[in-house]
């Protein structure tokens, strides 16, 4: 199956998920993986190329150094590892190279075959051409022991209706620190600079990955990522990459020029770049503007790094960075003059309030919408006595078996059951309501009759809870939502006053939010899957 995403950071969240969900246990060179085979992702738009999720810990300026040194064919890990630390600990001679590098290998491959002048070649004497293809695993070297095999072994470009496509093979993809991490990114700036070197625009890019998956030491912060990611990227708000536009006939010289400046700009931040042929480069410049930012920060003042990151052009890289330093200084985000930006952060701290009951709302919504249309009234059918408490109680029986063994129905979880209850308490709330002769104060005047009926009323419910933590102890929740419900049948059979049934509806409504909260703080695996699943029916 094929997971189409519009960027890399919804791609990178919702394969995340499905590997902590979905992802078989296997055990490589002796550390855990959790693991999903020929897994395939899709991005639309790949120069969207930027990774904005929290609790990630990426490192732009990583990105961009590892991916400008491949790309220029350099594999000296010595200045890599002013930008990747770990640089040295995948190679084979003491931290001087990496074997299986591929800038060598799209530069200068065997011969000295540069790849890359022959892809572009190939594009631009037949755009209609299926032979554009490029290696970087090698037969003759790779069968080996070795601390560095290449993990993206093929590429393959193609333009149709004047988009330039990327395919990419991969054998062994890390998730959290190779396709999120780099691959991504490095083959996105690659893809604009052979789009822009043929004259296409850009396609989409396409990784086939044969194992796919994440390490054990990874899975909480993965979780965590998951839980927090906002659905929102700077991309929303008009926040664009500065566009590569460089020609092929000079490439190599504004390259050069680029490795040059920030070779002085590692020696003195403070300089101000000058006009330059890597300057000249909007994305290339962009770029040098962000290094400079790293080093500069080493020395900086808060306020002077606030200052210099207010003076850059406002695109990814600008929002990238204040992404990066705001782990520190979240101050910084305070007083951001660029106003797409300021846009998306504003909107990412409205998210972070109420992210999460957001999303699980609209997952209620779209489960209680999905079985409406199913079953219709068979859940009210026969009455509040035959149907509707009926319905409750098996839930809460559910409950109880869990809280009292740990018993759990095959193909329900605890978080279905919770939800389920919560569902069916709040229907019940509105077939009370609609008992009554008089408009009820529950729902807005004018609302649909009868009450139970209309999606749009349940929502109405909905939209009020905020699913906050009830008792401390998961047994605590349990038993109160019991001991709620063992006043409430005996209620409905001595017909006791609707107004005195709706109460005790909307006291079991609560406890089972409240109970949705524990949950979604003790199983937040268990509710992304719920999430995931109800928002992607």
């Amino acid at each position: 199956m094929v997971r189409a995403h519009r960027n890399i950071s919804f791609a990178a969240a919702d394969s995340f998920d499905a590997v902590l969900r979905e992802g078989a246990v296997v055990t490589v060179d002796g550390k855990e993986t959790r693991e999903l085979r020929n897994q395939i992702t899709q991005l639309t738009r790949p120069c969207e190329r930027c990774v904005f999720l929290p609790g990630r810990g990426h490192d732009v300026f990583a990105q961009v150094a590892e991916t400008l040194w491949v790309i220029a064919g350099r594999n000296d890990v010595p200045w890599l590892t002013r930008y990747l630390r770990r640089a040295p600990r995948y190679s084979d001679d003491g931290g001087q190279t990496w074997r299986g590098g591929y800038g060598p290998r799209l530069r200068s491959w065997a011969t000295g075959i540069d790849q890359i002048s022959n892809w572009r070649d190939l594009l631009t004497a037949d755009r209609n051409g299926r032979r554009t293809v490029g290696i970087l695993f090698d037969p003759d070297r790779d069968f080996v022991v070795s601390r560095d095999i290449p993990c993206n072994n093929w590429l393959s470009w193609l333009i149709r209706d004047g988009k330039l496509h990327l395919n990419v093979a991969i054998r062994s993809n890390d998730a959290v620190w190779g396709f999120s991490g780099v691959n991504a990114f490095e083959w996105s700036v690659l893809q604009e600079m052979m789009a822009h070197w043929v004259g296409a625009k850009v396609g989409d890019a396409t990784f086939f990955a044969t194992s796919y998956h994440i390490y054990a030491d990874y899975y909480e912060r993965a979780s965590k990522v998951v839980q927090r990611f906002h659905d929102v990227t700077p991309y929303d708000f008009g926040i664009a990459s500065s566009p590569f536009s460089t020609p092929w006939a000079a490439f190599d010289f504004t390259l050069k020029d680029w490795f040059d400046a920030e070779a002085a700009i590692f020696v003195n931040p403070n300089d101000l770049l000058s006009e330059r042929p890597a300057m000249r480069d909007p994305f290339l410049a962009s770029a040098l503007r962000l290094v400079r930012l790293k080093w500069g920060a080493e020395t900086w003042s808060e306020d002077r790094l606030a200052a210099e990151l207010a003076a850059l052009p406002e695109d990814d890289f600008a929002t990238a960075a204040y992404d990066f330093f705001s782990r520190k200084l979240p101050r910084l985000l305070d007083s951001i003059p660029q106003p797409g930006i300021a846009a998306f952060f504003q909107a990412c701290r409205a998210v972070d309030s109420v992210g999460d009951a957001i999303r699980l709302r609209a997952a209620i919504k779209s489960l209680h919408a999905r079985k409406n249309a199913s079953y219709a009234h068979s859940w009210k059918r026969r009455g509040e006595r035959i149907s509707v408490l009926p319905n409750i109680a098996r839930k809460v029986d559910r409950l109880q078996a869990f809280a009292d063994g740990g018993l759990i129905l095959k193909g329900e979880s605890l978080v279905d059951t919770a939800v389920d209850l919560y569902v069916y308490a709040v229907k019940y709330r509105l077939y009370l309501a609609e008992q009554m002769n008089a408009n009820t104060s529950l729902l807005p005047k004018g609302a649909s009759h009868p009450f139970s009926d209309h999606d749009q009323n349940f929502d109405c419910l909905v939209n009020l809870a905020t699913f906050g933590q009830g008792l401390p102890e998961l047994g605590s929740c349990i038993d109160s939502i019991s001991s709620l419900f063992e006043r409430m049948w005996p209620a409905a059979e001595a017909a006791a006053p609707i107004a005195a049934r709706q109460n005790m509806a909307a006291d079991l409504s609560l406890a089972a939010e409240h109970l949705i909260g524990h949950l979604k703080k003790s199983d937040p695996r268990g509710f992304a899957a719920f999430i995931a699943q109800e928002l992607t029916q």
